[in-house]
């Protein structure tokens, strides 16, 4: 994370179901935030590479009417 990254501060945006998301979105999971590497669609939910704060990437997936919080950096 740069630290232009670090000095701004992270704020609840939205709730989104996984086809609403974007590559470059930061999420919440877990109580933890990842950025969104990429997204694939299948028929029940969404296959989701998500990186974390180390830049490690992690598969994970969703279902359609999953609702997952998006949030935004603000300076």
């Amino acid at each position: 994370m740069t630290a232009t990254m670090m000095d701004m501060e992270i704020r609840f945006a939205d709730l989104l179901y996984p086809n609403q998301l974007m590559e470059g979105d930061l999420i919440k999971v877990d109580g933890e935030f990842f950025t969104i590497k990429n997204i694939n669609e299948g028929e029940e939910g969404c296959n989701v590479a998500i990186i974390d704060e180390y830049e490690e990437v992690i598969d994970t997936f969703f279902f359609d009417d999953e609702k997952i919080e998006l949030y935004v950096y603000v300076e």
